[in-house]
């Protein structure tokens, strides 16, 4: 935990420290505000994740980013001047054929950060406990929100931090970037959905309510020699392909793994249908269905392997809006990639919307007598 400020000097509070939830926060510290971002996860990220397997290391979140827009565009140039991203290629095989070259691609960079997919949000996360910002930001790991709530002209939020101790703080303003199933579920908890205290119209209601996500299960394998995924290291699957991959990587081509190591990512439809399945079952099943690009037989050319299953990895329904108003009196906002734009520059951009939104709001609160 990280923290500068006192809770009852907070101006917003920040769920959730993936890559929405650090862009909404570094709007609000340059603006001026106190910000106090929480991640339930021990590391920051979100799906911008990468995880280590003995020498391996895999990026088992999202896989690489693109600029299109010039507000991200900014922060990526930025972050390549201090290397912690760096292009990746420029397009990938699109059939899984064996030996297809993809390096002329379509002239959009794919990027990835230099160590793994963290090094983004993690050099984000440096930018905010910067010296230039200093005592504006906080970031707090390992705590749980349990429920969001308007109190008064504020809101108070339930948290369980990692020594299962209670708390509750307040702020001004909040910024809800938890996938949209689990921030209604925060509201509910709290009465702004339902209970006595419902603050939430009905419009919105049914705007956050109609977004949906796939599930996707990842598999990280490590290997004992070179994998046969073509250069650069990267199959996007087409969505009508057969079978039940829409990923595969091959990590050491792609430059953060010391030692070959495959990420593979299985498509929502049948993430869905085994979502409750076996792991051991899922694992066996993907495993065969990449078993053309393991080079010799993978009972004994995988030497370790993992399965992460992500509930909420894509965005089904995607809203029009980067950012939603929940409330306006204390401003509460609900952002991340299922608003305006999938992936992570949709993401992003959302953050920087909610962040800017935020600060118009408090600053016109406090403007009015």
């Amino acid at each position: 935990m990280m923290r500068t400020a006192e809770a009852d000097e907070l101006d917003v509070i920040v769920i959730g420290a993936g890559i929405a939830g650090l862009c909404a926060a570094g709007e609000l510290a340059r603006a001026g505000r106190r910000v106090l971002v929480i991640e339930k996860s021990r590391g920051i990220g979100g799906r911008m994740a990468t995880r280590r397997l003995g020498e391996a290391v895999c990026d088992h979140g999202a896989q690489f980013f693109t600029v299109r827009g010039r507000a991200f565009g900014a922060i990526v140039a930025a972050a390549h001047e201090d290397a912690a991203v760096q292009t990746w290629c420029h397009g990938f095989s699109r059939d899984g054929s064996i030996g297809v070259d993809a390096a002329s691609g379509d002239g959009h960079a794919r990027w990835r950060g230099t160590r793994g997919m963290t090094d983004l949000p993690k050099w984000l996360a440096n930018e905010l406990l910067s010296s230039d910002l200093a005592g504006r930001c906080d970031i707090r790991t390992g705590a749980q929100i349990t429920a969001v709530a308007v109190d008064g002209s504020r809101v108070r939020m339930s948290l369980t931090n990692a020594d299962s101790h209670a708390e509750e703080l307040t702020a001004a303003g909040a910024v809800i970037t938890a996938p949209v199933p689990q921030a209604l579920d925060l509201m509910r908890a709290g009465g702004m959905l339902g209970g006595a205290a419902d603050v939430v119209s009905s419009e919105i209601r049914q705007q956050l309510e109609a977004v949906a996500y796939d599930p996707c299960f990842t598999l990280m394998l490590v290997l004992d020699r070179p994998s046969l995924v073509p250069e650069p290291g990267g199959i996007q699957f087409a969505p009508e392909a057969a079978g039940p991959i829409s990923w595969l990587a091959d990590n050491r081509q792609k430059g953060v793994s010391a030692v070959p190591a495959l990420t593979v990512h299985a498509t929502g439809g049948f993430s869905r249908a085994h979502f409750d399945a076996p792991a051991d079952t899922v694992a066996a099943l993907l495993l065969d269905a990449v078993r053309p690009w393991i080079d010799g037989d993978p009972a004994t050319a995988v030497v370790a392997q993992s399965l992460h299953r992500w509930k909420f990895a894509l965005p089904t329904t995607i809203l029009a809006e980067p950012v939603v108003a929940v409330t306006q009196s204390p401003p509460v906002a609900c952002c991340g990639d299922a608003f305006a734009g999938p992936r992570v520059e949709g993401a992003a951009s959302s953050g920087l919307a909610a962040g800017r939104w935020l600060s118009r709001v408090l600053t016109e609160q406090e403007d009015t007598p």
